[in-house]
């Protein structure tokens, strides 16, 4: 036990200094990012993600979307939602994987707070990771927008989470997670039949964006009417044997599960299957990745949609496919999140100077007619998305492709 415990504490050590490492050797272009003050001339912004790790698959997909708008916010190209007449400041990536780790998000953190130059941050992808990075950041004086991060206590003041992070400070162009449990739990009892004194399975990963989304999900199915197995098995677990018999025996209905890492979406579905479980499956967001979840009739909710359906944004994904292939659509609204950085970074740049206080502010004023997502997008007072699309329901179809079944 005794050694196991040394092999991880070094595990998470390398995985910090590596973070570390690749913030502070980060470059933009061919020039390396010093910590000089801010710029009007080429502002600097962090771009963070889990680029590698078990979601890697999503991370990198927000990391395209970010890079393909920096690319046209750059270069002058036509961007929904920003008029031709805002003076656009050019931007400057500094690139920070995370690897949904919330320690390495911590270091990343720090590192991004210290450079001078970096006068926002796009991130943290993961809850957790804004748990831990988010009031770093704070203490840095820099506001930071989320494409992904969906537990609702980041921006529920009244909460050890929001009281620190929001107003200000941390903003997310996403829906949060108290829509999230509601629109799934209509889904299973009003489309999918689950009826009163029937049993669901819900099940955590036991980390900060799971256990209170199941939770709240626990709580409005059991107001249903519904008999709850409310269950709980860490991400790091991914034999699902026990949990898979135990909703076979009570003849669960359907099961519900939230987790951010795709794969092990896949492991317990395989598993439920094959000891004869033919009830329904919902997951949440942190499961939708078209690459690693891919069991026929499941179905998935997703903060995001279907990009390729949205007809003003043909252009924009088929130049997305050409340079890095096919997206899953989870990155998307990280894109939107870079747009309303770099608006405000415009706007706070009027004057020709700039502070990270003045993007704070100026994030708020930020409104966008329309976006990538085919809807307009604001920030509330708290930093949750004003407008925006809500939850959509998708279902993975027998070519393993996720179709649109309840748009958001």
């Amino acid at each position: 036990m005794k050694k196991l415990r040394a092999v991880l504490g070094a595990a998470i050590v390398l995985g910090i200094a590596a973070a570390a490492a690749s913030v502070a050797g980060a470059k933009t272009g061919s020039t390396a990012v010093t910590a000089a003050g801010p710029s009007c001339k080429k502002a600097t912004i962090g771009v963070t993600g889990p680029f590698t790790g078990p979601a890697a698959s999503a991370g990198i997909d927000q990391r395209n979307w970010a890079d393909l708008f920096v690319s046209y916010w750059n270069s002058g190209k036509p961007i929904p939602g920003t008029p031709k007449s805002l003076k656009r400041v050019k931007l400057a990536e500094i690139k920070a994987d995370t690897q949904l780790n919330p320690q390495v998000a911590a270091t990343v953190a720090v590192q991004l707070r210290a450079n001078k130059a970096v006068l926002a941050v796009v991130g943290f992808s993961g809850s957790q990771e804004n748990v831990a990075g988010g009031p770093i950041l704070r203490r840095g004086g820099l506001a930071f927008v989320s494409g992904s991060a969906t537990r609702a206590s980041l921006t529920d003041p009244s909460t050890p989470d929001g009281h620190v992070l929001s107003n200000g400070f941390f903003h997310r162009v996403v829906p949060n997670d108290n829509a999230q449990a509601a629109v799934d739990v209509t889904f299973l009892t009003k489309k999918l039949g689950i009826k009163a004194g029937e049993t669901v399975m819900t099940v955590d990963q036991a980390e900060a964006y799971s256990v209170p989304l199941i939770t709240l999900a626990t709580q409005l199915l059991q107001k249903a009417g519904v008999k709850v197995d409310r269950q709980s098995q860490p991400a790091t677990q991914t034999d699902f044997t026990s949990l898979a018999q135990k909703a076979v025996a009570e003849g669960a209905k359907a099961v519900m599960f939230a987790g951010q890492v795709a794969s092990n979406a896949q492991l317990f579905l395989q598993q439920l299957k094959a000891d004869g479980f033919n009830g329904k499956w919902i997951s949440t967001d942190g499961t939708f990745d078209s690459s690693k979840f891919t069991v026929p009739g499941a179905y998935i909710s997703s903060f995001s949609l279907d990009v390729h359906q949205v007809k003003a944004d043909a252009a924009i994904v088929a130049d997305f496919k050409k340079r890095y292939g096919d997206t899953i659509s989870f990155g998307a609204p990280t894109w939107v999140a870079t747009q309303m950085i770099a608006h405000a970074i415009s706007l706070a740049c009027a004057d020709g100077r700039v502070t990270r206080s003045e993007v704070r502010a100026d994030l708020n004023k930020v409104k966008l007619s329309t976006s990538l997502l085919g809807r307009p997008i604001a920030f509330q007072k708290s930093g949750d998305v004003q407008g925006g699309i809500s939850f959509t329901i998708f279902q993975i179809g027998s070519d393993g492709k996720y179709n649109v079944v309840q748009p958001g």
